[in-house]
């Protein structure tokens, strides 16, 4: 035999499996992720849903063009 084949035939070789509880790290990691990013998302939305509010609150000057935008005639 030659070195290359001696070699070779004492190297193991290891197969990389997932494991259930590597699998489960990862799936509730991507979970939160997720959720973490649609809070985000709704934060914002409603702040600056807050913030137009207030905005037509304090001043009547925008009435008109949202009537215009929201009701069609």
């Amino acid at each position: 035999m030659c070195y290359y084949e001696c070699v070779m035939a004492t190297k193991k070789t290891t197969k990389r499996t997932t494991t259930p509880k590597l699998l489960k790290a990862i799936t509730t990691q991507t979970s939160r992720d997720l959720r973490d990013a649609l809070l985000i998302v709704s934060l914002t939305a409603n702040l600056f849903m807050v913030s137009l509010w207030v905005a037509l609150q304090v001043t009547a000057r925008y009435d008109d063009a949202l009537i215009a935008f929201f009701i069609h005639r």
